[in-house]
């Protein structure tokens, strides 16, 4: 294939569109991905803030945990980002704040 015949089947696949909207799938799923992965690095700052706050107020076990996802939970609900994170993921990001948090000590 020659270099002209490139060309021309580049401008043919602009022309019908194939290209465009390949180029918009790919800008969405690339935005998709930083915004999630923006998402996740608040919800761990914010994990790490609540577990430091969590461990002076509160003796430990089960009620420092609990009440660290509570704090967590409200916070997310203030700012009307509750609706982003699951569950699972609040634990999740407390349980690596706690980890953080003993690896420093160490």
């Amino acid at each position: 294939m020659t270099t002209n015949n490139l060309i021309t089947f580049a401008e043919a696949l602009w022309q019908s569109g194939i290209v465009p909207a390949l180029l918009i799938l790919a800008i969405s799923w690339a935005s998709e991905r930083f915004t999630r992965n923006k998402r996740l690095t608040n919800l761990l700052g914010i994990a790490e803030a609540v577990v430091k706050w969590a461990e002076v107020t509160f003796d430990g076990g089960q009620l420092q945990k609990a009440q660290a996802i509570k704090s967590m939970t409200d916070y997310l609900i203030k700012a009307d980002k509750a609706h982003l994170f699951t569950a699972k993921q609040i634990d999740e990001a407390i349980e690596w704040a706690v980890g953080k948090m003993k690896e420093a000590e160490k």
